[in-house]
């Protein structure tokens, strides 16, 4: 029966320790990149309790073994003299008045909830201790010690302490705090920091003598130690960036959390936008967000999730991770795809005329026309027209899918659903999502291999932004950046200059309909930056623009940073080619103006120049000629650059270089013009609707039409019914009922075109 009992008796004891010591929740911290605290958030119950993922400090160490248990590395979880000694004092005082707890007795106390102190519970701690002294290393002890010893009010565990009284992570206090704090977990209600002031420095100075006395330190730093002040009240702790605290808890609520976030970048950031929301508060635009990435590993440098932290004004949400119109924020990606399926060259002309389709009608921000505009001008200078044509070109289908393979993650809603509007604001996305699509461009060329851009990067609590599984080729993220790095910017009529620094950075800005959300990202070697203006409301303000509230900040920003190199051009990927330089392809042998230029290989496959043609005249180079009116032998034949004559109309206003086709010579008057005329307004298949004043009355409905030749004229006919004629300027002003009509145009040469229109009252 005695050997049953002892049996028992053992295996109770092997298996008295419960699976997890510690049920306690935690604190939710996050640090940046140099353990830098940058905001936590208190335990579910009311304790600031912080999870320590490193060892125990040397110092602190060394403190609480002199102070508690200086045979703790020898023992085996009691001091069995201390115990002895212990017993006496108590019996001999009738009451407890020595506990001889090891620091693995004690740790085992903590884990039972510190029950009431009695001889019984006294008999499981040491149980529990020497099951401990089996299952746990002594540093993992020590370990379970610090992380949860009370350190006063609702301070739990050496790390929390060593923020709260001291502001600073537990490996960087001096030997007078860690000895302040090694005494308090023996009594921290009695010397609670500024309530027993007296007692407490008593106890701290009397552990650094001994710590003297022993060697530990030496006599100036015993000195200097002295002299040191004891902590006050606990510290309030540091909210460096709730937005990414409130992130970071969504899926690692109760952790310690590494981030790769630069305290100091998020610091001055954090400045930036309060400084320039100042200046917007007085335009009501009360919100702005900054996201701060490195371009080479998509580490998180600073996160701004709002400019402010309030419940007012929509202060509180998170503008980095919230959804917003993109405006024209999306456009390099359409250039790059164009660019990708050698649709275009970097130089070729994209149309910029007044354009309709399926009643939308896309403005460029100045409401002015050029005809025609280099692909990679119409990106700088973000004009919405040439953006509207390539998309329709290139396919919204295919860009919808293009959008979401670079990690767009907000599209939720099919092709249709979008439309043409897909490229000026008809879809929504994150500041997250563009920082990390923009950061890919640059990165694309910062590698020497795929798998270096593919790998999985260091980032805890914002997941790093990541490469995705798709990216532009190098060579077409090269003209991507560097079209979106010229400097020609005039489509808000700013001094958008105003803002630059030093180094070449490509950047885009982007607004949305009704002034709403204002956008701008930045993209050098070293930094991809983000920017977001606005009200969390959604409320539009007329200056919450791209270029006038966004940029002011990106460039800020840029300006705080260290500064780089551009990128490297990535030669091998890149052809030497001739272009035609009026039209920007690939150059034919009827192109008279031609240049080398350095395009991607996949522009290769583009076609050659179809504007171009050789044009023959006769010996006072005035007239149009050929064999059949005029001898051979004297014709002159030269190459002339021709735009269709809508885009040609509207050129030769921005233009003065620009050449009409010449007419014919009299002696070839049976010859004639295919599309010499063209209608502006209204477009083929759409309606006019009759605009009516304040007193009801119907106003004119004006016409416009162009021709290819400047002083052409045209004589008007809506039905059967003679209008009038136009010379120079070709403008008519019509007043009729609703209804269908057949517009006739006729030049005087008997050129002609004919259109339906329909005309509807409103």
């Amino acid at each position: 029966m005695l050997g049953v009992a002892l049996f028992s008796l053992l295996t109770a004891w092997f298996f008295c320790l419960p699976d997890t010591l510690f049920n306690t929740p935690s604190s939710t911290v996050i640090l940046d990149a140099s353990g830098q605290l940058l905001a936590a958030q208190i335990a579910p119950d009311g304790q600031w309790r912080f999870n320590s993922e490193d060892s125990v400090p040397s110092k602190f160490e060394q403190c609480i073994l002199i102070y508690e248990d200086r045979d703790f590395y020898s023992h085996l979880g009691i001091d069995f003299s201390a115990l002895a000694r212990a017993f006496w004092q108590n019996i001999r005082n009738q009451s407890i008045v020595s506990g001889a707890s090891t620091i693995s007795m004690q740790t085992m106390r903590m884990a039972r909830n510190k029950r009431k102190r009695t001889y019984w519970q006294k008999s499981i701690e040491i149980a529990w201790a020497l099951r401990a002294e089996l299952k746990y290393t002594k540093a993992e002890i020590l370990k379970l010690y610090c992380a949860n010893a009370p350190f006063g009010g609702n301070v739990v565990g050496l790390e929390t302490a060593s923020w709260r009284y001291y502001d600073k992570p537990s490996k960087e206090l001096s030997w007078a705090e860690s000895a302040a704090l090694a005494v308090l977990p023996n009594a921290p209600g009695m010397i609670f920091p500024g309530r027993n002031p007296a007692e407490f420095l008593r106890k701290r100075n009397s552990l650094l003598l001994r710590l003297q006395k022993l060697e530990i330190i030496d006599n100036q730093t015993y000195e200097l130690a002295l002299l040191e002040p004891l902590p006050s009240a606990p510290l309030p702790l540091p909210i460096h960036s709730h937005h990414l605290l409130s992130e970071a808890t969504k899926s690692q609520n109760g952790k310690l959390i590494h981030t790769s976030i630069r305290i100091d970048y998020h610091k001055e950031a954090s400045r930036i936008v309060e400084s320039r929301l100042l200046e917007l508060n007085k335009n009501k635009i009360y919100n702005a967000a900054i996201l701060i990435s490195n371009t080479a590993t998509g580490e998180v440098l600073a996160y701004i999730g709002n400019g402010l932290i309030s419940s007012s004004n929509g202060l509180a949400n998170d503008m980095i991770q919230t959804p917003r119109s993109s405006g024209s924020i999306l456009k390099p990606f359409l250039y790059g795809a164009m660019l990708e399926s050698a649709a275009i060259t970097p130089r070729s002309l994209i149309p910029d005329i007044p354009t309709q389709y399926a009643g939308f009608a896309p403005k460029n921000y100045d409401e002015e026309y050029d005809g025609v505009v280099p692909a990679e001008e119409a990106l700088a200078r973000s004009l919405n027209i040439p953006a509207v044509h390539m998309l329709k070109d290139y396919g919204i289908p295919l860009f919808h899918k293009k959008l979401k393979d670079i990690g767009l993650t907000t599209l939720s809603f099919p092709p249709s659903h979008y439309g043409l509007s897909l490229i000026l604001g008809g879809a929504e996305v994150k500041l997250w999502d563009l920082v990390n699509a923009y950061r890919a461009i640059g990165s694309r060329l910062l590698v020497s291999n795929e798998n270096q851009l593919y790998s999985h990067l260091h980032y805890e609590a914002t997941k790093d932004l990541k490469t995705s599984a798709y990216s532009f080729s190098k060579s077409v993220s090269w003209s991507m950046l560097e079209a979106m790095a010229l400097v020609n910017r005039p489509e808000e009529r700013a001094s958008w200059e105003l803002f630059g620094g030093q180094q070449k950075i490509a950047w885009k800005t982007g607004t949305s309909y009704g002034f709403r959300d204002a956008w701008a990202v930045g993209v050098s070697p070293k930094f991809t930056v983000g920017v977001w203006v606005g009200n969390a409301s959604g409320e539009g303000r007329p200056g919450i623009t791209g270029l006038n509230a966004a940029a002011p900040i990106l460039f800020d920003v840029f300006n705080s940073l260290p500064s780089s190199d551009w990128f490297k051009a990535p030669v091998s990927e890149l052809a030497s080619v001739d272009l035609c330089v009026n039209s920007g392809m690939r150059a034919s042998k009827n192109c008279a103006s031609i240049a080398k230029y350095e395009i991607p290989k996949e522009c290769l496959k583009t076609s050659s120049c179809t504007y171009c043609y050789v044009e023959h005249l006769d010996q006072t180079r005035r007239f149009r000629v050929n064999t059949n009116c005029y001898p051979q032998g004297e014709i002159i034949h030269e190459s002339r650059f021709e735009l269709p004559p809508l885009q040609a109309w509207f050129y030769r206003q921005k233009t003065a270089f620009y050449k009409e086709k010449a007419p014919w010579h009299p002696n070839c008057n049976n010859q004639t013009e295919t599309q010499a005329i063209q209608l502006i307004y209204p477009r083929n298949h759409s309606s006019i609707f009759i605009p009516r004043e304040l007193n009801g009355v119907q106003e004119n409905v004006v016409l416009k039409a162009a021709h290819f030749r400047r002083d052409a004229q045209i004589h008007w006919h809506l039905n059967d019914e003679y209008l009038g004629i136009t010379q120079n300027f070709h403008h008519m002003e019509i007043q009729v009922p609703e209804g269908k009509y057949l517009l006739t145009l006729i030049d005087e040469l008997g050129l002609e075109h004919a259109q339906w229109i329909v005309i509807r009252e409103r």
